[in-house]
């Protein structure tokens, strides 16, 4: 694997905090409404890379808990080596998934830096709450590639050695997973509600 999903890494902490600080500056930065204007081009453009990224990464969670349904009835049904085939493809679909985090970050930090541009509070405090849904997203999208590999090396763990632990750590773990999709599936909801809301501001 590319990447160390042991932790959430040092430059998405720094990611967040960026994006907290220059969010919660523009929250603050004046208070008197002034007339809606269209939203800034770069706010704009990242936001619309944002929501293709965060949809990809439903589709992609959603993918990737049938590819475990499969590994699953593999597994149970003694068929190892497709088994282990198919949980190597989940392993380099799960470095994807990462890999989309990262760029979601990006996205966010665009369209954070850009808020001070928005001078009609309401729409920028309703872009700060579509943002700070977007980060929440991220991180538990981030724990959801490090659950799964923790899922993934324990299947493997339990068909080469038979340990029962290693089931049961897998069942544990497969908990987890499902919890997190749903987080992250009601996240992007969330967040692509604020952003219908923020359109009417503008009446876009």
């Amino acid at each position: 694997m590319g990447k160390n999903f042991s932790k959430i890494p040092n430059w998405f902490k720094l990611v967040i905090v960026l994006i907290l600080l220059i969010a919660l500056g523009c929250g603050v930065w004046f208070f008197v409404n002034k007339p809606p204007v269209k939203p800034p081009a770069e706010f704009l453009t990242a936001r619309q890379r944002g929501a293709e990224i965060s949809q990809k990464i439903v589709e992609l969670t959603s993918v990737t808990n049938q590819k475990i349904k499969e590994i699953n009835s593999l597994d149970l049904n003694g068929d190892i080596l497709k088994a282990m085939a198919l949980i190597e493809e989940v392993k380099n679909k799960n470095q994807e998934a990462y890999d989309q985090a990262v760029k979601l970050s990006e996205e966010m930090r665009k369209m954070a830096e850009s808020l001070e541009k928005i001078s009609f509070f309401l729409s920028r405090q309703i872009a700060v709450e579509a943002i700070t849904l977007e980060v929440s997203l991220i991180t538990n999208f981030i724990d959801y590639t490090q659950i799964l590999n923790r899922f993934l090396n324990n299947v493997l763990q339990a068909i080469a050695t038979s340990d029962s632990n290693y089931r049961r750590l897998a069942e544990e773990n497969l908990g987890e997973i499902n919890t997190k999709t749903w987080t992250i599936n009601s996240l992007n909801q969330q967040s692509l509600e604020k952003m219908r809301v923020f359109d009417k501001s503008f009446s876009l």
